[in-house]
């Protein structure tokens, strides 16, 4: 369990008393299976080994796309036991045990980065462009979704936590933002410059972006904490630190707040969907949610088939009820790439927090749309999720 995440045990329950989430061997399960989690945004690594952006819309075939600059078939790119070029240095062994080696200096992103051009550190816009959006931090080419997932649910449920706080003069006496992670227990600040990793030529991100053009707000955060896992105060930290991580640790990270983890397994569908209501108003969570899948396809699982991708993190945005069946909603960090199987259409609703005054306003998604939201079933989301946790 990483030091910096704080579990909130409650007292025993009756056996019929709900929510039976956190009995002890269901949030174990669920911590030990949490720690490790990432995968690399194989669209943001298909841009780097091609040196330059790609129209994915007018491209073609994305699976083509994909299946011909990364070398192995679309259906077993999003599972480790495929040797997965996704996932540098993981192996899972039995009993969905994971092992993590080394993986490139700076990532396999800049290691791409370096065959097709080079790396250079570079100032790519401005902090905000509108303010923290869910749909804003898109992952890039290093296996640090469990952090994305975290900052998407952050800025969805506590947007006044992402602030852009500018500190005049670093310790280098370099204009620099100030990044607070909340680590064992105390407040740490991290000073970042904006120049972040790209490629050259063409100043293309190789790590976290915006899909707002001109904001660079997640690649700040992402930039900060890469410090924080390289334990460095350098504003060239090493990117490959960043690989495999906890999201519920992430996100008690950000925000300060006490992490609980839920153990699928360990509960039913119905309780899953609870739990997410619990923490939710007009159907939209309140506190940050996230939640991860095995590390491997467990028996009666088909990620391709059912576009789920293993080994990965997701942020939870709320939920929905329609025509008697209970529904998650979450978000890809990658920004695409939605779960297809027993998916809700059509246009979810709700309503975000009113934070600074006003009433309270209808955020509408059209569902599926390329934008990395979808709604499943609770009953699917129970097999194919390993887990999930709240800061609260």
């Amino acid at each position: 369990m990483p030091a910096s995440a704080t579990v909130t045990r409650r007292p025993r329950t009756k056996p019929d008393a709900r929510p039976r989430a956190l009995k002890d061997t269901g949030t174990k399960e669920a911590i030990a299976s949490a720690h490790a989690i990432g995968v690399i945004n194989p669209f943001a690594l298909a841009e780097v080994k091609n040196g330059r952006k790609i129209n994915w819309k007018g491209a073609g075939d994305p699976r083509l796309v994909l299946e011909r600059i990364l070398g192995m078939p679309y259906e077993k790119l999003f599972d480790p036991k495929h040797k997965s070029p996704l996932y540098p240095g993981l192996t899972v062994g039995a009993g969905q045990k994971v092992t993590v080696k080394e993986t490139p200096k700076h990532g396999v992103g800049a290691f791409a980065a370096e065959a097709v051009g080079g790396m250079i550190w570079a100032d790519l816009g401005e902090f905000f462009e509108f303010g923290a959006d869910v749909n804003d931090a898109v992952q890039g080419a290093v296996g640090d979704c469990y952090l994305i997932a975290a900052l998407a649910s952050v800025a969805w449920s506590r947007p006044y936590v992402i602030a852009a706080k500018m500190l005049e003069l670093d310790t280098r006496g370099h204009a620099a933002d100030r990044i607070d992670l909340r680590l064992n227990g105390t407040w740490k600040t991290f000073q970042v410059s904006e120049a972040v990793p790209a490629l050259s030529p063409g100043n293309l991100f190789i790590y976290a972006r915006s899909s707002q053009t001109g904001e660079v707000w997640p690649a700040i955060f992402e930039k900060a904490y890469a410090q924080y896992r390289a334990n460095t105060t350098s504003d060239e930290p090493d990117y490959s630190k960043l690989a495999y991580g906890d999201p519920v640790a992430a996100t008690v990270q950000l925000t300060g707040l006490t992490g609980t983890y839920y153990s699928t397994p360990a509960i039913t569908a119905d309780v899953i969907w609870d739990t997410v209501r619990a923490n939710s108003i007009s159907n939209k969570t309140f506190n940050p949610m996230v939640a991860w899948t095995y590390s491997t396809a467990p028996t009666g699982v088909n990620y391709n088939t059912a576009h789920i991708v293993a080994n990965h993190a997701y942020s939870i945005l709320g939920w929905t009820y329609v025509n008697g069946s209970k529904y998650l909603v979450l978000r890809n960090p990658w920004g695409n790439t939605e779960a297809t199987l027993n998916a809700l259409g059509g246009t979810w609703t709700p309503f975000d927090l009113s934070y600074y005054g006003g009433p309270a306003q209808p955020h509408p998604f059209t569902l599926p749309t390329v934008d990395g939201v979808f709604a499943i079933r609770a009953d699917t989301f129970k097999a194919y999720y390993a887990g999930f946790g709240v800061a609260k």
